[in-house]
């Protein structure tokens, strides 16, 4: 794909939604070029787009990705399915006996995210909740689950990239739950679940993450997890 158009797909990946106005000073290209690549992005099925209404002057036009378009980035889909597969196969006859399917469900996202956590903690490091977010994100990427993060009223907001979630559970939310327990376990924080169309934008997955109160502080998964009191 020409250069141009992939810094513009990577652009919107990475803020969501833009108008020309906002790519054209990103990128220091005239808006008659970024309109060009834009046109050709839209011909090809790779963005959305919708028009916002101003109090004066012309409606403008945000442009975001389809979910064609979240398909050219890499994925680690595989990464994700093994460790599915792995959960299901452990469960035992006493696990599995008297629950539902949605159960069970949350039975194999609640031990996927536990192993994770206790595997990745070691690499979690710091005192302060940002220093937490920054290397469980690194930590959390190396494991194909990647998250933009945002300074958000005195904690930070973290949003999925390319999560099959949405795709793949189909309103059901136990796999947003998996990524929201491993979130608090790794950061030793309060993680709340927000709905993708207060950002304004469907197909993704945010958490707003809190620095935790001392006091309300749980204990470490079996001795393995940081506590927001101390470095790991």
């Amino acid at each position: 794909m020409e250069s141009t158009r992939q810094t513009i797909l990577e652009i919107l990946r990475r803020r969501r939604q833009a108008t020309v106005a906002d790519l054209t000073s990103e990128l220091g290209l005239a808006p008659a070029t970024i309109r060009r690549h834009l046109d050709i992005l839209s011909r090809d099925g790779c963005l959305e787009v919708s028009q916002v209404r101003r109090k004066t002057g012309r409606p403008h036009y945000l442009f975001s990705l389809s979910e064609a378009g979240e398909d050219l980035f890499p994925k680690h889909y595989v990464r994700i399915t093994n460790r599915l597969i792995e959960e299901v196969m452990a469960l035992t006859p006493e696990e599995t006996a008297g629950r539902s399917g949605s159960g069970l469900a949350d039975l194999v996202f609640e031990k996927m995210a536990k192993r994770l956590a206790q595997r990745i903690a070691p690499q979690i490091h710091g005192a302060k909740l940002a220093e937490r977010v920054a290397t469980a994100t690194v930590a959390l990427e190396e494991e194909g689950i990647a998250f933009e993060v945002e300074e958000a009223d005195g904690g930070f907001l973290l949003v999925g990239h390319g999560c099959p979630c949405p795709r793949a559970t189909q309103g059901d939310d136990l796999a947003c739950a998996h990524d929201q327990r491993l979130l608090s376990l790794l950061l030793a924080a309060d993680v709340t679940y927000v709905e993708p169309e207060s950002l304004g934008q469907d197909g993704y997955c945010a958490y707003r993450v809190q620095e935790r109160a001392p006091a309300n502080a749980p204990p470490a998964v079996d001795g393995d997890l940081p506590t927001a009191q101390s470095d790991v």
